[in-house]
């Protein structure tokens, strides 16, 4: 059985950012603890503007990114929007971020190396204490602009780049949290951030090889308290293959940061190994997140046990099962993520998720 308290977390999935007030009262009204809501400036609105409706609309949840990256904004730029979302919500802000996925593909760049974003994360960190980078760290990071202040009509530059206006408030920094998948980013994330989040699905092995692997990073580094966290797609329903279906385009989509450089992270089966390499080699960046339509060639990559796998599908029981089983693994959070495609069948679904499934897993 569970011997601690785990905060359960949702994404958003009304797109529609006039929409937005309206779903983050209801997820506060059904007790959840916090939401995300994800950041590709080329696919969706911008997530701040979201957040910030919701922050306005609600008075307990969490809010946060699902996650932003540090090379589409400066890392001084991301902290400020953080920490404004932090001020206008009273402290329930939460600044997730990544490599960067799509908001990098849909400007012709790729994920930002491990060494540099482990980099990043300490200089958002910085930021987000309202202390100061070196000016010239700070300005290496810009891309575009011409560095230093030769020629510039100014009597004193700045010594050092902070988030001046931090000073003036009284609140708590935005605890930062990494989206992680392979054991690099999941080391640096138990380095640097205030919580490890594990895309590693829900495959018990996988959720245990990552947690392991923040235990031991954060210890030879000389921190404790980390909050680890895994999410994954959970879809009860009365009809097992209604409920693969409904989740299969997020399993691909979340299952490809598993093979990102086309190779395996983490422990897998041969059978799963095949599948994750068929989905890294079929993915198609144009129906990235798209769950109307035509099938996706990535989302029929994913076979029924795959998706039985490495989500959460089927049966209250089992998913009841499922949920104590993983939970048990050593996380203090799960990010329970509903299928994007919205009717009556996902309404069906996150009810049973709401009035069955939770009710069950919280009483363990």
């Amino acid at each position: 059985m569970m011997s601690k308290s785990i905060e359960f977390w949702t994404n958003f999935t009304a797109m529609d950012p006039r929409d937005a007030a309206n779903q983050a009262r209801q997820f506060e009204q059904d007790g959840w603890d916090g939401a995300v809501m994800v950041d590709s400036q080329c696919m969706f609105t911008d997530v701040w503007t979201y957040l910030a409706l919701c922050a306005q609309a609600t008075d307990r949840i969490q809010l946060g990114t699902g996650v932003t990256n540090m090379v589409t904004r400066h890392p001084s730029v991301t902290a400020a929007a953080a920490a404004t979302l932090q001020l206008i919500s009273g402290g329930r802000a939460s600044l997730g971020v990544g490599r960067g996925d799509s908001s990098l593909a849909y400007v012709g760049a790729s994920p930002q190396r491990v060494n540099e974003f482990e980099h990043f994360l300490e200089v958002t960190q910085t930021y987000l204490r309202g202390d100061a980078v070196d000016m010239a760290d700070a300005s290496a990071m810009l891309v575009g602009a011409k560095v230093g202040f030769d020629n510039l009509a100014i009597g004193s530059a700045p010594e050092g780049s902070r988030v001046k206006w931090l000073q003036q408030y009284d609140m708590a920094k935005v605890p930062m949290e990494v989206y992680a998948t392979g054991p690099k980013v999941i080391a640096a994330a138990a380095r640097h951030a205030d919580n490890v989040m594990m895309m590693m699905t829900a495959a018990p092995a996988r959720v245990a090889w990552g947690v392991g692997i923040v235990r031991d990073a954060a210890a030879e580094a000389g921190r404790d308290g980390i909050g680890i966290g895994c999410a994954m797609m959970v879809v009860p329903h009365d009809d097992l293959q209604t409920a693969r279906d409904l989740a299969r385009p997020q399993v691909a989509s979340q299952a490809r940061f598993s093979v990102m450089n086309k190779r395996v992270m983490g422990p897998a089966t041969p059978s799963q190994t095949a599948t994750l390499l068929n989905i890294a080699d079929a993915y198609d960046m144009n129906r990235h997140g798209s769950v109307e339509g035509a099938a996706s060639a990535h989302a029929d990559a994913a076979d029924d046990d795959f998706v039985d796998q490495f989500a959460v599908v089927g049966s209250v029981d089992n998913c009841v099962e499922r949920l104590i089983e993983i939970s048990e693994l050593g996380v203090d959070r799960m990010s329970l993520w509903l299928p994007y495609a919205r009717g009556e069948v996902s309404a069906r679904s996150y009810d049973l998720l709401m009035t069955e499934v939770l009710p069950r897993v919280r009483a363990a």
